[in-house]
């Protein structure tokens, strides 16, 4: 999967450098995010529906090439809560993490009088900001506490659909379906990977 990845953001960045004939967006964006974990512990039992997930937000700014043929560049940057609640053995968990994130996506739009669907597969990386781990009523930093690697990667598929208002300014609506790949956790007998479902409005401004 990481070299899929990483294949992904290759076809992205050669894609970027073949437009030739492309229309510029600068777009701004919120979401509302349901977020949670995939875990297997140390003897592979997947424990995926202990987890309860949470709703977070999140925001972003981008830059979008749209080529006359409908092919779509999108690289942007964001920020974005994530965690999960757990009930295990009595005891109550919870995890409060803050990424900032870094996107490259490419993808197609049906261009339509005013409306407009398309589809984009982006890669992304994702620094913890900040993050506490609970337990009962002990809270942990999780970065000073080495917790979980400060680092995550993986893939996001975005359905959507873009609204013209005028030549210049259009609004656009989303759902995401986060898929991280990075294994969160510190020992490599357990693997914890991030996901989300979310929903996102935006504005994009063309030039």
């Amino acid at each position: 999967m990481k070299k899929s990845l990483l294949l992904l953001l290759l076809v992205c960045m050669i894609a970027s450098t073949a437009l030739v004939s492309a229309q510029s967006s600068v777009t701004v964006e919120v979401s509302q995010l349901y977020t949670s974990f995939r875990f297997n512990d140390s003897q592979s039992n997947n424990l995926n529906t202990e987890y309860k997930g949470i709703f977070t937000g999140g925001y972003g700014v981008g830059y979008r090439y749209v080529t006359n043929f409908g092919l779509i560049v999108k690289p942007g940057f964001g920020i974005h809560k994530s965690g999960a609640d757990l009930i295990y053995d009595d005891m109550n968990y919870s995890w409060r993490l803050q990424y900032a994130d870094a996107k490259l996506g490419i993808g197609y739009i049906y261009a339509l009088d005013r409306i407009s669907p398309y589809f984009v597969a982006s890669g992304y990386f994702s620094y913890l900001l900040n993050g506490t781990q609970a337990l009962n009523n002990e809270h942990f930093n999780i970065i000073e506490s080495e917790l979980l690697d400060n680092l995550d990667y993986g893939i996001v598929f975005t359905p959507g659909v873009e609204i013209e208002f005028t030549k210049n300014i259009a609004s656009f609506l989303e759902f995401n379906y986060l898929m991280g790949l990075n294994n969160l956790e510190p020992d490599d007998s357990q693997t914890s990977t991030n996901f989300a479902y979310s929903l996102t409005v935006g504005l994009a401004f063309t030039f």
